[in-house]
């Protein structure tokens, strides 16, 4: 457990370091949970810390404020701190504490910590490797300025019915559309994006012809309703069922800043 300090407020951020330890510097995954949740709780559904083991990376799991924490994702929720200035306060302690290799610092999050996943694509675009938000939600988000382009994947069930698909409206704000095509814009991609079917249910859209080193990718799975798809799953899918923790840490590993 790391004790990270930020506004005058102290929250625990827990740290998995793999089995074997780290003698040189490793990976690390910033997992964020979902509202109502905890950090340890994300990982126990995720079983990102099983998948941890088996590849060689770090995973922390910070915890929002609050005794029903929520990330405070848009920076404009009334008594509730700046969740930005606190994820980078808590790099600087992870750095401090463990062997980071900080070339290669992604983040990732489900929900409320999905849209916060988004929202830190665009402030700590100076500290990640890469970002992936599943089902998060985009609607309330800041302006987008991050001060480099940054490779991102975004996972959303088109049977979400908490941040739907096609977004809130008839405007559809927050629509997975829409924040693809802010991302294509901010990393210069062109050209038709690379489509799959890797299995039932699942299209996989890859926009490759992009700045140097970035990406965007996109993974739509039909009828799929709001949360991680493939719970606790940490096999390559196929042929196992879809799994968003090795989905996220498979395009993760192979981006660096």
């Amino acid at each position: 457990m790391v004790a990270v300090v930020s506004a005058g407020v102290r929250r625990p951020v827990l740290l998995h370091v793999p089995r074997g330890g780290a003698s040189r510097p490793l990976p690390l995954v910033v997992a964020l949970h979902g509202a109502g949740q905890t950090g340890r709780d994300f990982a126990e559904d995720t079983g990102y810390s099983k998948l941890a083991d088996r590849e060689h990376f770090l995973v922390a799991y910070p915890t929002a404020f609050g005794t029903r924490p929520f990330w405070n994702m848009n920076g404009h929720v009334a008594g509730k701190p700046d969740d930005v200035a606190y994820l980078r306060t808590a790099l600087d302690r992870l750095q401090a504490s463990a062997c980071v290799d900080a070339r290669r610092i992604y983040i990732t999050g489900d929900s409320n910590g999905g849209g916060l996943t988004a929202r830190a694509a665009c402030e700590l675009a100076d500290r990640l490797a890469a970002a992936a938000p599943v089902a998060g939600g985009y609607s309330t988000l800041p302006v987008c300025r991050p001060t480099r382009p940054l490779p991102v994947l975004e996972i959303h069930g088109t049977g979400d019915q908490v941040v739907p698909y096609r977004g809130k409206g008839p405007q559809g704000a927050g629509s997975v559309a829409g924040w693809l095509g802010m991302w294509r814009r901010i990393d210069r991609c062109h050209g038709r994006a690379r489509r799959g079917t890797p299995q039932p249910r699942v299209t996989v859209v890859a926009w490759n012809s992009c700045a140097p080193g970035t990406e965007v990718d996109h993974v739509r799975i039909e009828g799929e309703p709001h949360g991680w798809p493939g719970w606790s799953e940490t096999r390559p899918s196929p042929p196992g069922p879809f799994s968003s923790t090795w989905t996220t840490w498979a395009f993760f590993r192979s981006h660096s800043r």
